[in-house]
């Protein structure tokens, strides 16, 4: 009793306050645990590379052509649902084109100046214009001399002037005999390009369009890689089905 009125006194649990502190520190850790060990948001949507070693093939629209891809060959999850999709992201070994396999993840993630991983991506050909153009009317105004030296198994070198936006890279030409130039863009060796790339993109349809990339170590085996790597995606085309050409007879 205090001045004519009744007060209590509450007792809460002992166990009360010990186990707000576990729960806390326990949720804690967790998000602890989940920021730097947990799949990010682009992980969770499919957006990073995550290799598969599955055979299934992924069956896909790009452009105009129809793809049956082996899933061992692509890069992305979000890729592998298939349907019709602008680009897919491939990657296979030097010098056979070898699908991904997990004895085989440490060459597939190798980023050295000798790595034998080459990376291939199928897109829309929209806007990319022929090999035979963009030597004209891009890089040729770019050159260090119209007059090419002799590069690299065969090919033509072209020098690019400091100060444009090519000067860390190299243009290897090679004469085709569908009239298009094979056009290779080579970074340098530097400083800080320590383990350079060589590039290609070119037209495989009218709506498809290829880029390739491997390091400037595997140059010497242009000829037969680029060969390889056609050969590959051309192998990935699906036939027409026997529906679809009965569809087109009775139209």
């Amino acid at each position: 009793m205090s001045n004519g009125s009744e007060q209590y006194v509450k007792e809460r649990p002992a166990w009360l306050i010990p186990a707000a502190v576990a729960l806390g520190v326990i949720l804690f850790s967790a998000l602890f645990g989940y920021y730097y060990f947990g799949p990010t948001p682009s992980e969770i949507l499919g957006l990073d590379p995550r290799a598969s070693d599955s055979s299934e093939k992924v069956d896909m629209m790009i452009g105009d052509e129809r793809f049956l891809i082996p899933a061992h060959f692509t890069r992305y999850p979000l890729q592998r649902v298939g349907g019709t999709q602008n680009e897919i992201d491939l990657h296979a070994l030097l010098p056979e084109l070898t699908p991904y396999t997990a004895n085989r993840q440490a060459a597939f993630e190798n980023n050295t100046p000798d790595a034998i991983v080459v990376h291939i991506k199928i897109h829309r050909a929209e806007g990319l214009m022929p090999a035979a153009r963009r030597l004209d009317d891009i890089y040729a105004r770019h050159l260090l001399s119209r007059t090419p030296e002799s590069g690299a198994a065969g090919l033509d070198l072209y020098r690019f002037a400091e100060g444009t936006g090519y000067k860390d890279q190299e243009l290897y030409v090679a004469d085709q005999t569908d009239g298009q130039p094979l056009l290779l863009l080579c970074f340098k060796h530097s400083d800080v390009i320590f383990s350079p790339n060589c590039t290609r993109t070119f037209h495989l349809t009218d709506t498809v369009a290829v880029t390739y990339r491997y390091k400037r170590a595997q140059l010497e085996n242009w000829r037969s890689t680029d060969q390889a790597i056609i050969a590959l995606v051309r192998s990935f085309i699906a036939e027409p089905s026997p529906d679809d050409n009965t569809t087109e007879n009775t139209q």
